[in-house]
């Protein structure tokens, strides 16, 4: 109908995994913003707070604080969820550079928890929650989950295996008329990359500056471009699309 746009989340409900961070936030006011109604959830009690100022979110905005490596709280997050309509894993977090002999086991063991147990909790208790047909589900992948680098190894080896969950999650609920993708940011203006590059806000650094120099769009992305591919994997816009991996990355994955 003419008019009618096309991703539309009137009616439907979202859960969003890391909503309190830069790239989640962003998303969860994506969704808002197309009608949607989202249940937040993040460990940053305080942060999910703030997603209450977004527009639209009175009336349309739930949140749930719960560690994501947290097995029991997962499960208590979720059966109070009710039914909903997609879900997006985005929890994670970052390490500064190390190289793989002298990085920290136990930082290892915790990136691994976050980011790679943290998913196939979302997928163990989320999936079932999911409507059939018609359900959609978002794992956060990176650049990392298809290239290496210099001193990441925690990092790159939990977002390979994202890309592992995501594709057998795929294959198993495909012929019940699930989705179940992938996006892989480049690096994204906002915490985390400042973080990893040490630089300041507003003030990359020159570790950030050379970065942005071999991109070929020469610069990070912006946390609403990812937010805006999310929106797009989740909705019946992409009913065909099942087991891929987006790349959202400004031509990295191209070099």
């Amino acid at each position: 109908m003419a008019g009618t746009p096309l991703v539309d989340f009137t009616g439907r409900h979202i859960a969003v995994i890391g909503a309190a961070g830069d790239i989640g936030s962003s998303i969860v006011a994506q969704l808002l913003d197309l009608g949607g109604r989202v249940t937040a959830l993040d460990r940053d009690a305080a942060a999910l707070g703030r997603l209450a100022a977004l527009p639209g979110a009175r009336g349309a905005l739930a949140t749930v604080a719960v560690d994501v490596a947290d097995e029991e709280a997962m499960a208590a997050a979720f059966a109070g969820l009710g039914p909903i309509d997609g879900l997006v894993n985005g929890a994670a977090i970052e390490h500064r550079p190390a190289a793989t002999p002298e990085f920290d086991t136990t930082l290892f063991r915790k990136v691994m928890d976050v980011n790679v147990t943290g998913v196939f909790l979302g997928l163990k208790y989320g999936i079932p929650l999911l409507r059939r047909p018609g359900g959609s589900v978002v794992n956060f992948g990176s650049t990392g989950a298809i290239k290496g680098a210099n001193g990441m190894s925690a990092y790159v080896a939990s977002k390979h295996a994202v890309l592992g969950l995501t594709r057998c999650a795929a294959i198993e609920f495909g012929p019940e008329g699930l989705r179940v993708n992938a996006i892989c940011p480049g690096p994204v203006e906002g915490r985390m990359i400042d973080a990893i590059m040490g630089s300041e806000p507003g003030q990359p650094s020159a570790a950030a500056e050379a970065r942005m120099a071999v991109i070929p769009s020469r610069r990070f992305a912006r946390r609403e471009e990812v937010a805006r591919v999310v929106a797009f994997l989740l909705s019946d816009a992409s009913e065909y699309v099942n087991g891929a991996t987006y790349m959202v990355d400004g031509g990295i994955s191209a070099i």
